[in-house]
Protein backbone atom coordinates (compact mmCIF):
# COMPACT_ATOMS: atom_id res chain seq x y z
CA UNK A 1 0.00 0.00 0.00
CA UNK A 2 1.51 3.51 -0.82
CA UNK A 3 1.90 6.13 1.82
CA UNK A 4 -1.44 8.12 0.56
CA UNK A 5 -3.56 5.80 0.67
CA UNK A 6 -2.26 4.33 4.20
CA UNK A 7 -2.58 8.50 5.39
CA UNK A 8 -6.07 8.30 4.15
CA UNK A 9 -7.19 5.02 5.66
CA UNK A 10 -5.81 6.98 8.69
CA UNK A 11 -7.70 9.99 8.48
CA UNK A 12 -10.85 7.94 8.39
CA UNK A 13 -10.33 5.75 11.25
CA UNK A 14 -9.35 8.74 13.27
CA UNK A 15 -11.96 11.23 11.90
CA UNK A 16 -14.72 10.06 14.04
CA UNK A 17 -12.91 10.75 17.40
CA UNK A 18 -12.60 14.07 16.64
CA UNK A 19 -14.60 16.60 18.44
CA UNK A 20 -14.57 20.21 18.20
CA UNK A 21 -14.21 22.07 21.47
CA UNK A 22 -15.13 25.50 22.39
CA UNK A 23 -12.45 27.51 20.44
CA UNK A 24 -13.80 25.66 16.85
CA UNK A 25 -10.77 23.35 17.27
CA UNK A 26 -10.69 19.63 17.31
CA UNK A 27 -9.51 17.85 19.92
CA UNK A 28 -8.74 14.03 19.59
CA UNK A 29 -10.48 11.74 21.87
CA UNK A 30 -8.67 8.24 23.19
CA UNK A 31 -9.80 5.50 20.64
CA UNK A 32 -10.10 1.52 21.36
CA UNK A 33 -9.55 -0.96 18.67
CA UNK A 34 -12.07 -2.79 18.17
CA UNK A 35 -11.81 -7.10 20.02
CA UNK A 36 -14.38 -8.96 20.75
CA UNK A 37 -14.49 -8.47 24.14
CA UNK A 38 -15.14 -5.19 23.34
CA UNK A 39 -18.62 -4.08 25.21
CA UNK A 40 -20.91 -1.83 23.01
CA UNK A 41 -23.96 0.19 24.40
CA UNK A 42 -27.19 -1.10 23.71
CA UNK A 43 -29.41 1.14 22.38
CA UNK A 44 -31.05 2.12 18.63
CA UNK A 45 -28.45 3.75 16.15
CA UNK A 46 -30.44 6.11 13.92
CA UNK A 47 -26.93 6.63 11.53
CA UNK A 48 -24.28 4.15 10.74
CA UNK A 49 -22.22 7.58 12.36
CA UNK A 50 -23.71 6.48 15.41
CA UNK A 51 -22.74 3.47 15.31
CA UNK A 52 -19.15 4.17 14.79
CA UNK A 53 -19.33 6.96 18.26
CA UNK A 54 -20.81 4.50 20.10
CA UNK A 55 -23.62 6.31 20.86
CA UNK A 56 -26.54 4.83 20.25
CA UNK A 57 -30.16 6.26 22.33
CA UNK A 58 -30.46 4.38 24.96
CA UNK A 59 -33.51 2.63 26.19
CA UNK A 60 -33.79 5.40 28.93
CA UNK A 61 -34.50 8.06 26.05
CA UNK A 62 -37.21 5.66 24.52
CA UNK A 63 -40.76 6.45 24.58
CA UNK A 64 -42.45 2.71 25.35
CA UNK A 65 -44.75 1.11 27.58
CA UNK A 66 -42.70 -2.01 27.10
CA UNK A 67 -40.15 -3.21 30.47
CA UNK A 68 -36.63 -1.83 30.11
CA UNK A 69 -35.08 -3.61 31.66
CA UNK A 70 -36.36 -6.69 29.65
CA UNK A 71 -33.50 -8.46 27.17
CA UNK A 72 -36.43 -7.94 24.50
CA UNK A 73 -37.00 -4.59 25.04
CA UNK A 74 -35.14 -3.14 21.54
CA UNK A 75 -36.75 -6.06 19.46
CA UNK A 76 -40.38 -5.10 20.67
CA UNK A 77 -40.00 -1.81 20.22
CA UNK A 78 -38.24 -2.03 16.47
CA UNK A 79 -41.67 -4.37 16.10
CA UNK A 80 -43.66 -1.04 15.23
CA UNK A 81 -43.32 0.97 11.97
CA UNK A 82 -42.21 4.11 13.98
CA UNK A 83 -41.02 4.86 17.77
CA UNK A 84 -40.81 8.06 19.49
CA UNK A 85 -37.98 8.91 21.91
CA UNK A 86 -36.74 12.27 24.05
CA UNK A 87 -34.15 14.13 22.05
CA UNK A 88 -31.20 16.00 24.04
CA UNK A 89 -33.13 19.77 23.98
CA UNK A 90 -36.05 17.53 26.11
CA UNK A 91 -38.26 17.16 23.08
CA UNK A 92 -40.22 13.96 21.29
CA UNK A 93 -39.39 13.01 18.10
CA UNK A 94 -40.93 9.75 15.95
CA UNK A 95 -38.82 7.87 13.68
CA UNK A 96 -39.65 5.50 11.16
CA UNK A 97 -37.81 2.03 12.58
CA UNK A 98 -37.57 1.07 8.84
CA UNK A 99 -34.82 4.32 8.11
CA UNK A 100 -32.58 3.77 11.22
CA UNK A 101 -29.09 2.22 10.62
CA UNK A 102 -29.05 -0.68 13.20
CA UNK A 103 -29.42 -1.39 16.94
CA UNK A 104 -27.63 -3.48 19.73
CA UNK A 105 -28.74 -5.37 22.40
CA UNK A 106 -27.52 -7.25 24.77
CA UNK A 107 -24.00 -6.35 23.31
CA UNK A 108 -24.89 -7.86 19.77
CA UNK A 109 -25.02 -5.60 16.98
CA UNK A 110 -28.04 -5.64 13.97
CA UNK A 111 -28.09 -3.94 11.21
CA UNK A 112 -31.60 -2.89 8.93
CA UNK A 113 -30.99 -4.43 5.50
CA UNK A 114 -33.32 -6.53 3.20
CA UNK A 115 -36.74 -7.29 5.25
CA UNK A 116 -35.79 -7.15 9.06
CA UNK A 117 -32.58 -6.25 11.52
CA UNK A 118 -29.91 -8.81 10.93
CA UNK A 119 -27.36 -9.94 13.76
CA UNK A 120 -24.18 -9.44 12.24
CA UNK A 121 -21.35 -12.16 12.72
CA UNK A 122 -18.29 -10.59 11.51
CA UNK A 123 -17.40 -6.34 13.04
CA UNK A 124 -14.83 -4.96 11.63
CA UNK A 125 -13.05 -3.53 8.44
CA UNK A 126 -15.23 -5.48 6.36
CA UNK A 127 -18.60 -6.40 8.50
CA UNK A 128 -20.24 -9.89 7.25
CA UNK A 129 -24.03 -10.68 8.05
CA UNK A 130 -26.99 -12.58 6.26
CA UNK A 131 -29.69 -10.66 5.51
CA UNK A 132 -33.80 -11.74 4.12
CA UNK A 133 -34.39 -10.19 0.61
CA UNK A 134 -37.23 -9.99 -1.36
CA UNK A 135 -37.08 -10.98 -4.95
CA UNK A 136 -39.69 -10.61 -7.85
CA UNK A 137 -40.93 -13.96 -9.18
CA UNK A 138 -42.73 -14.52 -12.51
CA UNK A 139 -42.43 -12.73 -16.04
CA UNK A 140 -44.57 -10.21 -16.52
CA UNK A 141 -45.80 -7.25 -19.07
CA UNK A 142 -46.58 -4.21 -17.34
CA UNK A 143 -48.34 -3.32 -20.55
CA UNK A 144 -50.59 -5.91 -20.67
CA UNK A 145 -52.60 -6.94 -17.99
CA UNK A 146 -54.00 -9.77 -19.33
CA UNK A 147 -50.93 -11.33 -18.74
CA UNK A 148 -51.27 -14.20 -16.42
CA UNK A 149 -48.45 -13.72 -14.84
CA UNK A 150 -48.80 -9.90 -14.42
CA UNK A 151 -48.33 -9.44 -10.81
CA UNK A 152 -45.91 -6.56 -9.33
CA UNK A 153 -46.31 -7.42 -5.34
CA UNK A 154 -45.17 -11.19 -5.93
CA UNK A 155 -42.03 -11.97 -4.04
CA UNK A 156 -40.01 -14.45 -2.94
CA UNK A 157 -38.16 -14.18 -0.21
CA UNK A 158 -34.24 -15.80 -0.10
CA UNK A 159 -31.31 -15.05 2.19
CA UNK A 160 -27.83 -13.55 0.76
CA UNK A 161 -24.83 -12.85 2.25
CA UNK A 162 -23.69 -9.22 2.59
CA UNK A 163 -20.50 -7.21 3.45
CA UNK A 164 -20.16 -4.09 4.99
CA UNK A 165 -17.30 -1.41 4.33
CA UNK A 166 -16.38 0.33 7.30
CA UNK A 167 -14.94 3.08 5.31
CA UNK A 168 -17.75 3.63 3.24
CA UNK A 169 -20.74 2.70 5.46
CA UNK A 170 -21.94 0.79 1.77
CA UNK A 171 -23.34 -2.28 2.61
CA UNK A 172 -22.64 -5.17 -0.86
CA UNK A 173 -23.41 -8.43 -1.96
CA UNK A 174 -20.46 -10.84 -0.06
CA UNK A 175 -18.81 -11.85 -3.26
CA UNK A 176 -16.01 -12.16 -5.38
CA UNK A 177 -16.31 -9.33 -7.39
CA UNK A 178 -16.63 -6.67 -4.16
CA UNK A 179 -14.35 -8.20 -2.01
CA UNK A 180 -11.81 -7.91 -4.63
CA UNK A 181 -12.73 -4.43 -4.56
CA UNK A 182 -12.31 -3.76 -1.12
CA UNK A 183 -9.28 -5.68 -0.11
CA UNK A 184 -7.18 -3.79 -3.57
CA UNK A 185 -6.57 -0.94 -1.08
CA UNK A 186 -4.17 -3.31 0.21
CA UNK A 187 -1.56 -4.29 -2.61
CA UNK A 188 0.08 -7.46 -1.01
CA UNK A 189 -3.43 -9.13 0.05
CA UNK A 190 -4.77 -8.01 -3.73
CA UNK A 191 -2.24 -9.18 -5.57
CA UNK A 192 -2.13 -12.70 -3.53
CA UNK A 193 -5.93 -13.11 -4.27
CA UNK A 194 -6.09 -12.17 -7.92
CA UNK A 195 -3.47 -14.52 -8.52
CA UNK A 196 -6.16 -17.46 -7.58
CA UNK A 197 -8.52 -18.80 -10.34
CA UNK A 198 -11.94 -18.23 -10.35
CA UNK A 199 -12.75 -21.56 -7.97
CA UNK A 200 -10.13 -20.70 -5.15
CA UNK A 201 -11.07 -16.64 -5.25
CA UNK A 202 -14.53 -18.24 -4.32
CA UNK A 203 -13.40 -20.60 -1.65
CA UNK A 204 -10.87 -17.55 -0.45
CA UNK A 205 -13.38 -14.71 0.09
CA UNK A 206 -13.94 -15.68 4.00
CA UNK A 207 -10.34 -15.87 4.41
CA UNK A 208 -9.51 -12.62 2.55
CA UNK A 209 -12.17 -10.78 4.88
CA UNK A 210 -10.68 -12.27 7.64
CA UNK A 211 -6.92 -11.49 7.01
CA UNK A 212 -8.06 -8.13 6.05
CA UNK A 213 -9.20 -7.40 8.63
CA UNK A 214 -6.68 -8.49 11.00
CA UNK A 215 -4.22 -5.89 9.26
CA UNK A 216 -6.54 -3.17 9.44
CA UNK A 217 -8.55 -3.06 12.67
CA UNK A 218 -11.12 -0.30 13.50
CA UNK A 219 -11.73 1.54 16.90
CA UNK A 220 -14.14 3.15 18.94
CA UNK A 221 -14.82 5.86 21.18
CA UNK A 222 -13.39 5.08 25.04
Amino acid sequence: MNVLKKIILLLIFVSPFLREGKDGLFAQQKAIQYTKDFEFKNGIYISFLDFKNNNPLPASQLISDYNKNSREFFDKVLSKSTFSYIDSAGKEQTLKTDEIWGYCANGIIYINHGTDFNRVTIIGSIFHFVATIPMKVGMSDPLNYNDPFYNPQQYTYISEQFVLDYETGKVLEFNVSNMEALISRDEMLYKEFTAFKKKKKRNSIFLYLRKYNEKYPIYFPE
